[in-house]
């Protein structure tokens, strides 16, 4: 095989990689270009004189799953017919005169502004209410024009819809369950690693893997509104209990705490009692955060081990040490984060077992 030969197939290989790795974006692109072309072609159907609204709400409200389209439809469609009906009335009590339509402008885009505050679904009302002020035709009556706007923007947002949920459809509650299971991944990693750290095997540092959590995690109460939006619609069976990021949240509290106590050295006599079983626990922690994971994306209930030795190991040895002679030497903050410890890693285990509740509740 020549050496050009040998490069056309790792090429391939590479541009076959680079497509799958951008699928979501690839299937974004078409979904869009099929709802653009479906919009343009009934607007000129139908001779729509402004039609191209339609295509625009297109573009405005096609998101990357079918939940977060629907809400950015409604959210749309909503602010189109409050910014219209008062573009419409400041239309009908202004005089067609170039002083008296711009007074008109500056009211109705300051009152806008402030409902737009209050309400951020109303943030496009006042697009449309300038649209409407500035665009009418004087011999076009003014309920036409507003009915029009309306019809026009509702057509977009349904067409944006219908390609989402029938053109690769990308389901939000799908990829919210698999932002929780990644989540649920890096808080097990965490723990394994603060394992290696309380022994000292490993260095761990918290900050970076904090920040990596909570953006996650931000980012899964956008994905729960937009399942929400795909149930209330009957577009998705399946329930995700907006409980879930809230056991999440406590669980990345625990962990923060924990890390606390451990980034300074335990005692190596207060170690060589219960620092084995501590880490133990905390990698027991981390593979039922697995498990929780795996039920999560499967649809499954979460396997709970009726006997945890790892549990009760270190409730054994956090005794024998408060009965040992190395508990009278203990100076007060080694104790009190000793406490804090033990503490903080039995609720630990009871936010997981809720969690696990709430992932049982969610098949």
């Amino acid at each position: 095989m020549t050496g050009r030969q040998a490069e056309q197939p790792e090429g391939a290989g590479r541009l076959a990689e680079w497509l799958m790795r951008h699928r979501a974006a690839w299937s974004q692109m078409v979904r869009v270009m099929i709802a653009c072309a479906v919009t343009y072609g009934i607007f000129k159907l139908f001779g729509l004189e402004q039609g191209y609204w339609a295509v625009f709400t297109v573009l405005i409200v096609m998101q990357g799953s079918v939940g977060a389209t629907l809400g950015a439809a409604m959210d749309r469609l909503i602010a189109t017919v409050a910014g219209a009906l008062v573009g419409g009335v400041a239309v009908l009590v202004t005089p067609h005169r170039p002083l008296e339509i711009g007074v008109a402008l500056v009211v109705v885009a300051g009152a806008s502004t402030l409902v737009a505050t209050l309400n951020p679904r109303l943030r496009n009302a006042g697009l449309t209410a300038a649209i409407v002020i500035l665009t009418r035709a004087p011999d076009v009556p003014v309920l036409t024009f507003v009915i029009h706007r309306i019809l026009e923007i509702a057509m977009g947002g349904i067409i944006g819809v219908i390609a989402s949920r029938l053109i690769l459809p990308a389901r939000s509650t799908t990829a919210l369950v698999e932002k929780l299971g990644s989540v649920l991944t890096s808080i097990a990693e965490t723990l394994r690693m603060q394992a290696e750290a309380l022994e000292g095997a490993k260095a761990f540092s918290w900050a970076e893997t904090g920040i990596s959590l909570r953006t996650a995690l931000t980012a899964t109460e956008a994905l729960l509104a937009d399942a929400g939006r795909e149930r209330s619609a009957r577009l998705e069976k399946r329930i995700v209990s907006d409980a879930i990021p809230r056991n999440l949240w406590r669980i990345r509290n625990d962990i923060t705490h924990i890390n606390r106590l451990i980034e300074t050295p335990f005692n190596p006599a207060m170690l060589a009692v219960v620092g084995g079983p501590a880490a133990m626990l905390l990698r027991a922690e981390g593979a039922f955060a697995d498990c929780c994971g795996s039920a999560l994306k499967q649809g499954a209930r979460v396997v709970r081990d009726e006997d945890d030795e790892a549990l009760h190991a270190f409730e054994a040895a956090f005794a024998a040490l408060r009965q040992s002679e190395v508990a009278q030497d203990m100076a007060f903050d080694d104790a009190g984060r000793l406490f804090g410890l033990a503490f903080a890693l039995q609720r630990m285990r009871q936010d997981l077992l809720d969690l696990a509740d709430r992932i049982d509740e969610s098949r």
